[in-house]
């Protein structure tokens, strides 16, 4: 008898410290969240695929990122978009079209406008800053999704800070930190986006999302991908590269 109560405390000892171990605040999973999906400098290329009434388009492109101001998109098939390039210098953002043959500047609500007919916004494609910067989160539980167990997070936007979704929920596995899927709505309460991430590989040391679909629930019968097929973290990127010279080349 002695024995097995002993047995049972020690169990019970050792089920709370596990409990204890494994409690992670709101704040400290989206800290492990943007280890993962932010990166200091990056080197890509990739694919955008669209789809519209089931029909599928794809478009290749590549890229670079420096910290949260500076980012280099350049569209390479097919052909008629072959040479369309964006660039992101701090607050401003900039589109260069071969037949134009300079930079226009986008702006304001424009920049929330589409991404070559896909579902991602001109923000969203070159989106490289912490969550936590912006949102507040708050933890509101755990949920399996899709078989794999998910802490469930709210974000809602600080007080003064500034971004395209009001509040997001995101659901974030529980062993790779990451948001497997995550619903953007506006200041309304209206569903904006759902994004899932349904891909993703340990690319210097942490785990990076390599698949992104994203729904807006403004339009019908549509979605889009970005598919990474090459991606560098890390890496020294030419200071040129984030320049109008280099985007008017």
């Amino acid at each position: 008898m002695k024995r097995l109560t002993r047995l049972t405390i020690t169990a019970l000892l050792l089920a709370g410290t596990t409990t204890s171990l494994q409690a992670l605040t709101a704040s400290e999973i989206l800290d492990k969240v943007d280890r993962n999906m932010v990166a200091s400098s990056m080197k890509f290329s990739a694919e955008l695929k669209i789809s519209i009434s089931g029909s599928v388009r794809t478009k290749e492109f590549e890229g670079y990122t420096k910290g949260e101001d500076k980012a280099y998109m350049e569209f390479t098939s097919p052909s008629r978009d072959k040479g369309t390039r964006f660039l992101k210098l701090g607050d401003e953002f900039w589109m260069y079209l071969p037949n134009v043959g300079k930079a226009v500047k986008i702006a304001g609500h424009a920049l929330r406008g589409s991404l070559m007919g896909s579902d991602f916004s001109y923000e969203d494609a070159v989106s490289n800053e912490e969550l936590a910067e912006s949102y507040d989160a708050v933890l509101e539980g755990e949920k399996k999704l899709d078989d794999v167990n998910c802490y469930v997070l709210k974000l809602s936007l600080k007080e003064g800070a500034e971004g395209s979704y009001y509040t997001q929920k995101l659901w974030v596995d529980k062993q790779s930190f990451i948001p497997i899927k995550a619903e953007y709505f506006s200041k309304s309460g209206r569903l904006m986006k759902d994004v899932q991430i349904l891909e993703f590989k340990r690319v210097s040391g942490r785990n990076y999302p390599t698949r992104i679909r994203m729904e807006n629930k403004l339009r019908k019968n549509t979605w889009s991908e970005f598919v990474l097929t090459d991606v560098q973290i890390g890496v020294s990127i030419p200071a040129n590269v984030f320049t109008k010279g280099y985007l008017e080349r």
